[in-house]
């Protein structure tokens, strides 16, 4: 008899083994025709690695008690490198970056990965650390010491929320994993604003759309050198904002890994993909249906309404690689926190109570009438100092009239959503994250 119950409990553990093991979602799946999801030598995985926000370096520093706080500019120590991944670290609850190798011999750069911007840029050695105070404690790129290196001559300059960039643009040998670009145009930044002191990244390599400006964004120059085959790259982000595994892009291919799979009767379903064409801009910006804040199944608050001149009800938004934080037009989000009731702090940013972040709304993205959520602890997250603990909200209202036209998705829904973009087709496919 004791035989025969263990045989049924281990029949049934072996069952329950197997219903939690969802499959691969892949190129065999229906709806995901015309997508590569094979992983090759001409395709790249990027990981990406959680690292404390300087915030959080600050307030735990031994040297806090005295008033000192100098964590901030120190470097995080990088994994060791492989021939296929390069690791990306997130900073400062909104900063994500990764390392480049520029030139011959190599110089060594931190580097956004920003899907917002179309240029690839690092900070020069010819930046003036005197006048130039977002320059300091940041690797510089010195051409001098590249044997890579070609002249342009072209200055560049552009003014961008308040703030101007200024360099010049050159030509060097980018390497990023296990391939490299030849020759690819970028900027010497010699101009940055103070803020920029206190970014760990160096510089930007711009993943935003190539809409005929003249200049190639990077990942248009791999496929163009025939260094990626196919076109398309996509993000993932690890939820887990404890884990040091925080993500990954991968250029060339979709990793099925990180589509959600449900077991519904007694199979497993892949989450579809909602493929939107993107408007014809340098970065990626498409249609949202509407936004709801959810407090309870009869109260819904209703955000993203503006009318279109084709008559057409919601709003633009953007996807942000380089950021974790979402932010909105000002009214609809401080109304949101409000709603929520969250604290206002300083630059931007709200606060709530920690024990109350499981018991917050969701936010329902309605995106080509599928809906994509956020749960509180998606669009919080925790900082803490010794036994205290607060919790940042990552929605951050807009600060200019740029910022007010539209909604920029960061880490915050990443982190929830698969994002697929392809640059030949010129859309971006979205789908619940694993």
């Amino acid at each position: 008899m004791t035989c025969i119950i263990f045989k049924i409990f281990s029949i049934s553990f072996f069952l329950t083994l197997v219903h939690c093991k969802p499959p691969v979602c892949n190129i065999t799946s229906v709806g995901y025709e015309g997508l590569n999801f094979i992983e090759h030598k001409k395709t790249m995985r990027i990981q990406i690695v959680h690292q404390k926000s300087p915030f959080e370096q600050q307030i735990n520093s031994p040297l806090h008690k005295h008033g000192v706080l100098m964590d901030w500019n120190k470097k995080p120590t990088p994994k060791p490198r492989t021939n296929d991944t390069i690791r990306l670290y997130r900073f400062l609850d909104h900063e994500f970056y990764g390392k480049i190798v520029i030139g011959h011999p190599g110089q060594s750069m931190n580097v956004a990965l920003d899907t917002t911007w179309i240029y690839t840029w690092v900070i020069s050695s010819r930046c003036h650390i005197v006048d130039t105070i977002g320059c300091w404690m940041h690797n510089q790129y010195n051409h001098d010491k590249s044997s890579g290196y070609k002249p342009d001559g072209r200055r560049f300059s552009v003014d961008a929320d308040g703030y101007n960039l200024t360099g010049f643009y050159s030509y060097d040998n980018i390497s990023i994993t296990h391939s490299n670009v030849t020759n690819f145009s970028f900027i010497e930044m010699t101009q940055l604003p103070k803020s920029f002191l206190f970014n760990k990244a160096d510089g930007v390599l711009g993943l935003g759309r190539d809409v005929g400006s003249g200049y190639k964004p990077f990942f248009n120059t791999l496929l163009l050198q025939k260094k990626i085959v196919e076109p398309i790259f996509s993000v993932y982000i690890n939820r887990n904002y404890q884990s040091n595994a925080g993500g990954e892009i991968t250029l060339g291919f979709a990793d099925g890994h990180h589509i959600k799979a449900e077991y519904i009767n007694g199979e497993y379903h892949c989450d579809k993909v909602v493929f939107l064409r993107v408007d014809p801009l340098p970065y990626w910006q498409f249609m949202v249906d509407k936004i709801l804040l959810v407090e309870n199944p009869t109260k819904k608050t209703t955000y993203c309404q503006q009318r279109f001149p084709d008559h057409s009800i919601g709003c633009k938004a953007i996807i942000d690689t380089s950021s974790s934080t979402i932010v909105g037009p000002s009214k609809e989000i401080n109304d949101i926190h409000s709603r929520i009731g969250a604290t206002k702090l300083i630059m931007g940013r709200y606060s709530v109570e920690c024990d109350k972040v499981d018991q917050l709304p969701h936010l329902d993205f309605i995106i080509a009438g599928k809906t994509f959520t956020l749960k509180g602890h998606s669009y919080v997250s925790k900082v803490t100092f010794k036994s205290l603990s607060i919790c940042l909200s990552a929605l951050r209202p807009a600060e200019s009239k740029e910022e007010e036209q539209r909604w920029v998705l960061g880490g915050a829904f990443l982190s929830e959503v698969y994002t697929i973009f392809n640059v030949e087709q010129n859309t971006i496919g979205l789908v619940r994250a694993a």
